[in-house]
């Protein structure tokens, strides 16, 4: 393996595995200096906390657009309409992924988002992330 297929994995382990330098250094038999170097170099703490923050907002989306089809299902319920097979769909698919999603937000931060209306709409791009992620489309 060369040089820049190790620097390559190594930030790969770190900016989106988050495993801790020690751990990379002896996965992939590199120095502590090298890696801090890589680091610094190739701003992997800038890196690791983008990818972070894309994640929780993709995560606040994602409840968002699951808590609007729990809404709309609820309201076809009380109006005795039946529900789009594919809204079903959409959020079993959903609900399949939000032990994920808990894991990557703080709980009162989830109670205290459902209280609020939604202040926007989804983003295009959050759209065809859900459609690629949930949905299965390409």
């Amino acid at each position: 393996m060369t040089k820049l297929d190790k620097l390559k994995q190594a930030e790969h382990l770190y900016v989106y595995e988050k495993q801790s330098l020690d751990t990379i250094g002896t996965k992939l038999d590199l120095s502590r200096r090298t890696l801090f170097y890589w680091k610094k170099e190739y701003e992997w703490d800038k890196k690791r906390f983008e990818k972070g923050r894309e994640q929780e907002l993709f995560n606040r989306e994602l409840m968002n657009f699951a808590k609007k089809i729990m809404d709309k299902i609820s309201n076809d319920i009380d109006n005795n309409q039946q529900t789009p097979q594919a809204e079903m769909y959409s959020l079993m698919n959903i609900l399949k992924r939000i032990p994920l999603v808990k894991q990557c937000t703080d709980f009162p931060q989830q109670k205290q988002f459902f209280k609020q209306k939604p202040t926007s709409c989804l983003s295009p791009d959050i759209v065809r992330q859900i459609e690629r992620e949930i949905l299965g489309m390409e």
